[in-house]
């Protein structure tokens, strides 16, 4: 799904500002995390074209909160776009891409980019650990799942790095 479908799927459930759409995003959708650089002008773009209204709330002492709710017009396009054919995986990992040059530097430091890789894919892996109750206590079926399938993604990539590190260390200490 693309970010204007992704914020209209949100606004089906309620109003919501720009922070709480980031907010909800950022935590409980880790598999589609947007920045307030990508939100509002999406917000911009559907309100334009009449898939959602804003509201504003004065506020005192701070700035006037914009609130943001969908029209039947943005619900109708969302509810067609949640039924289209499924869109191809798209298998586009930072990682991956640069392994790609790794021929072009020196076999130590390809291990330390796995090295780091690894690492990464370790904290992030933890950080997950620490919100696995939360998930599994708040969460929706869906909100479950797709924790669930984030998880396995991840230790599933990292025991391949793993595995393809330990073959670059054993062809290293070989030459």
């Amino acid at each position: 799904m693309d970010t204007d479908q992704v914020i209209l799927g949100l606004l089906m459930s309620g109003p919501k500002s720009g922070y709480r759409i980031k907010n909800i995003t950022g935590k409980l959708m880790m598999a589609y995390n947007l920045s307030l650089n990508q939100i509002y002008p999406a917000l911009r773009k559907l309100e334009a074209a009449n898939l959602v209204k804003k509201d504003v709330v004065v506020q005192q002492g701070k700035p006037n909160m914009h609130v943001y709710s969908i029209t039947d017009a943005g619900r109708e396009s969302f509810l067609k776009a949640l039924k289209e054919p499924p869109v191809p995986i798209d298998y586009q990992l930072d990682f991956l891409t640069r392994a790609f040059f790794f021929r072009f530097l020196p076999a130590q430091e390809v291990i330390e980019q796995f090295e780091r890789e690894i690492g990464s894919l370790d904290e992030q892996l933890n950080d997950l650990d620490q919100i696995r109750s939360e998930v599994e206590e708040r969460g929706d079926p869906d909100g479950v799942f797709i924790f669930s399938a984030i998880v396995d993604l991840i230790q599933t990539l990292r025991a391949r790095y793993s595995e393809e590190l330990e073959r670059r260390k054993t062809l290293l200490a070989g030459s």
